[in-house]
C-alpha cells in the first residue's frame, strides 16, 4: 500500500493531467452548450498543463524558489510531494470555476492565476539573476497573454457587477495562500522559518 501511495504521490502531475483530460473530453462533447466562461477556463487549464510540463522540462521554477529563496534541500524529499499542493489546487480552482460557470468570480481567480504566473516568472529572471529564462517562461507569458484576451472578452460580452473582481482577487489570494501552507508543510518547513530565510536572502541580494 506504502508502495502504491508513493507512486501516486511521484505521479501527481500526471493524475492531474488526466483529470483535466476528462475535463477536456466534456467540453469537446458538450462545447455547443457550454457557457463562455467554461470555453474561456478551459483554454486557461490547457495553457497551465502545458505550463506544468515546461517547468518540469527546464528544472521546474519552484524549486528554483525552494532552493535559492527559501533554501530548503527540496531534492532530498519523495519525488512529486513539492509538486502536490500545486497539483490539488490547480484542479481544485479550475473545477470549481467550470462547474459554476453563474459565479463569475471563480473565472476571475483562474484568470488572476494567468496573470500571476507571467509576473512572477519575470520576477524571477530579475530576483534570481538568471542570465536565461526562468522554467516555464515561455508558456507562462502565453498564459498571461491569453488571460488579459479573454478579460477583454468577457467584458465586451457580459454584463457582470465589478464587486465581481473583487471577490475573484479574495479567492485568488484565499487559494494561493492555502498552497504556499501546504508547500511549506510538505517541504518540512514553517512559514516562520521560511519568512526569515527569505528575509535573508532578500537583504544580501539588495545589499
Amino acid at each position: 500500500m506504502k508502495r502504491i501511495g508513493l507512486w501516486l504521490l511521484k505521479n501527481n502531475i500526471h493524475f492531474m493531467t488526466l483529470i483535466f483530460l476528462g475535463w477536456a473530453v466534456w467540453g469537446v462533447c458538450n462545447w455547443n452548450s457550454l457557457e463562455l466562461v467554461q470555453k474561456l477556463v478551459l483554454g486557461m487549464y490547457a495553457w497551465l498543463i502545458i505550463h506544468e510540463y515546461e517547468e518540469g522540462y527546464k528544472g521546474r521554477f519552484l524549486d528554483l524558489m525552494a532552493g535559492r529563496l527559501l533554501q530548503l534541500d527540496y531534492r532530498a524529499l519523495t519525488p512529486g510531494r513539492t509538486h502536490l499542493g500545486q497539483a490539488v489546487y490547480i484542479t481544485v480552482i479550475f473545477s470549481l470555476a467550470l462547474l459554476f460557470p453563474n459565479q463569475l468570480w471563480l473565472t476571475f481567480a483562474v484568470l488572476i492565476l494567468g496573470l500571476f504566473e507571467g509576473f512572477v516568472h519575470n520576477m524571477g529572471i530579475f530576483l534570481f539573476q538568471l542570465r536565461g529564462l526562468s522554467p516555464g517562461w515561455y508558456t507562462a507569458m502565453l498564459m498571461a497573454a491569453y488571460a488579459i484576451w479573454a478579460i477583454v472578452v468577457i467584458n465586451r460580452n457580459i454584463d457582470y457587477p465589478g464587486i465581481q473582481w473583487l471577490w475573484g482577487i479574495l479567492a485568488f489570494v484565499a487559494g494561493f495562500l492555502c498552497l504556499q501552507l501546504s508547500v511549506h508543510y510538505l517541504m518540512g518547513s514553517t512559514p516562520k522559518k521560511s519568512f526569515a530565510k527569505a528575509k535573508a536572502f532578500l537583504k544580501n541580494r539588495f545589499a
